[in-house]
């Protein structure tokens, strides 16, 4: 099986595992994901934090954005611009999300105002699974992988259910880790973990 052929059955796998989570479990343990990231010194200290408009399916984020605004954080969430391709715009109200491609909430088309990687202070991964050193198997269109590189400060944080975090996830030379994972469970220092033995996707 190719490294290719690995990502794709693994992220399948993991991405019906968390669809088949009950409505009121995903609930609960957002709402824990949540509290244990309002405590940590990084979104404490954030003034810019780039997140993004959550799916049915993920951990729910919708608190984080309106707690964000209601704290006077500046607040950014992705906004596409091409194949792979995508920038930080900043996001005033939930009211101006709309559902675009793919089922995904974004900003309503026409004129937006584009935040620079090096302002933003945290941002928010999302990805279909993790291991406990920060590797990332991400979902699939490499917009994270390039845009990552470019957040020359920023604490990249994954918030993620329990279940999500692996043993091992295949990974490319180009895949982008993470500095540390909340789940409903656990906080993990990715730092701290044992580096990954060379990244083969074994």
């Amino acid at each position: 099986m190719t490294l290719q052929e690995q990502k794709t059955a693994q992220r399948k796998d993991l991405l019906v595992w968390r669809r088949h989570l009950t409505p009121a479990f995903r609930n609960q343990a957002s709402e824990q994901i949540l509290a244990r990231l309002y405590a940590t010194e990084a979104f404490q200290q954030a003034h810019t934090v780039f997140a993004y408009a959550s799916t049915e399916d993920e951990v729910q984020l919708d608190g984080l954005l309106t707690h964000c605004l209601t704290l006077g954080k500046r607040v950014c969430i992705p906004q596409i611009i091409g194949l792979g391709l995508m920038v930080a715009a900043e996001l005033q109200s939930l009211d101006e999300l709309e559902v675009g491609k793919f089922g995904i909430r974004s900003l309503q088309t026409g004129v937006i105002s584009v935040v620079a990687p090096e302002e933003i202070d945290l941002v928010i991964v999302p990805g279909a699974g993790f291991t406990v050193a920060g590797a990332r198997l991400g979902l699939g269109g490499g917009y994270y992988d390039r845009y990552l590189p470019k957040l020359t400060r920023a604490s990249r944080i994954a918030l993620v259910f329990d279940g999500q975090v692996q043993a091992d996830v295949p990974m490319e030379p180009h895949d982008q880790y993470v500095d540390s994972i909340i789940t409903e469970r656990r906080s993990l220092d990715c730092h701290a973990a044992e580096e990954p033995v060379a990244a083969t996707g074994r």
